[in-house]
């Protein structure tokens, strides 16, 4: 009887609370490094332009649960197919959810936090099922101008990309204040963490090098192998 009772339970249980828990913080493990191939679409006052690159992430010494030091790096960029523009790199500090919480760049921290934002994946903070939500805000402006950039996540559903199980992630972000950076987003992770593939798109987008324009982008990156 009593097994009837269990069996039936289990039957009854909705799928989502049979999903197992995914410990997504691996990814954030010091001394990793990992290497996306994206493309970038851009309305840039009317006229649009799509770049290649590839985009690595080095995260250097440091406690997953603390400040992580980390680089970003932009390589081989292909503006509209032909035109080569520099390699860049980034020194910054992830927080322990994986946002980019400072940066020593030349540009600014609150404008590499905002021009990096919609290429970063922000971690839960404990392990997570389909149906479970996190959220983080870097701070960025001032006490008089608020500026600071909110993250909200999901956990959508379990997926596949190739032949690997992958955890689906859907995204809204959302910016205080002039000019704010808006956006959305979906991410599919490994059982690791490890970003497989993402899209997404914002507006009020900006690249200081570029002269600080807003525009509007989307991104869609996947792992290189």
């Amino acid at each position: 009887m009593l097994t009837t009772l269990v069996l039936a339970g289990a039957l009854l249980t909705p799928p989502q609370a049979q999903t197992d828990k995914w410990d997504l913080s691996a990814a954030l493990a010091p001394k990793t490094s990992t290497t996306w191939n994206m493309t970038t679409s851009v309305d840039q006052g009317g006229t649009e332009h799509t770049a290649t690159m590839t985009m690595i992430l080095d995260i250097k010494d440091g406690d997953k649960d603390k400040p992580l030091k980390a680089d970003v790096t932009w390589k081989d960029l292909l503006l509209d197919g032909a035109q080569a523009v520099p390699d860049n790199s980034w020194s910054v500090v992830l927080n322990g959810q994986g946002a980019i919480a400072d940066s020593d760049a030349t540009e600014g921290a609150d404008a590499i936090k905002k021009m990096l934002a919609p290429m970063t994946f922000v971690y839960p903070d404990k392990p997570v099922a389909v149906g479970d939500t996190w959220t983080n805000t870097v701070k960025a402006g001032s006490d008089k101008s608020d500026e600071s950039i909110t993250v909200e996540m999901k956990a959508d559903s379990l997926d596949k990309v190739g032949d690997v199980d992958a955890l689906k992630v859907t995204e809204t972000l959302t910016q205080k204040g002039d000019g704010s950076l808006k956006g959305t987003g979906t991410w599919w992770v490994d059982k690791t963490g490890k970003v497989l593939k993402f899209e997404t798109k914002v507006s009020n987008w900006m690249v200081p090098m570029a002269g600080d324009q807003a525009m509007d982008a989307s991104f869609k990156g996947s792992i290189a192998k």
